[in-house]
């Protein structure tokens, strides 16, 4: 994954998944739950129960767009 693609899917405000090459899916529902380090190598994501995350941004195979609940019925 590059930093880039992090940064459009954070930015983009819409809740989304990363999920990386050991299988683990972190969950990212707001702007606020994610960060990119300044030189984008990493990225925090912060739970609800103020615990974090930290995953190297090269290691991040897929974001994953959650659909908005009204779109789950259609």
């Amino acid at each position: 994954m590059t930093a880039t693609a992090l940064r459009e899917a954070i930015d983009s405000g819409k809740p989304f998944r990363l999920r990386s090459g050991d299988g683990a899916v972190i969950d990212v529902p707001t702007r606020d739950h994610a960060f990119l380090n300044p030189t984008g190598r990493l990225v925090v994501v912060f739970t609800d129960d103020d615990g974090a995350r930290v995953l190297d941004v090269a290691l991040v195979t897929a974001i994953d767009y959650k659909k908005a609940p009204e779109e789950l019925g259609r």
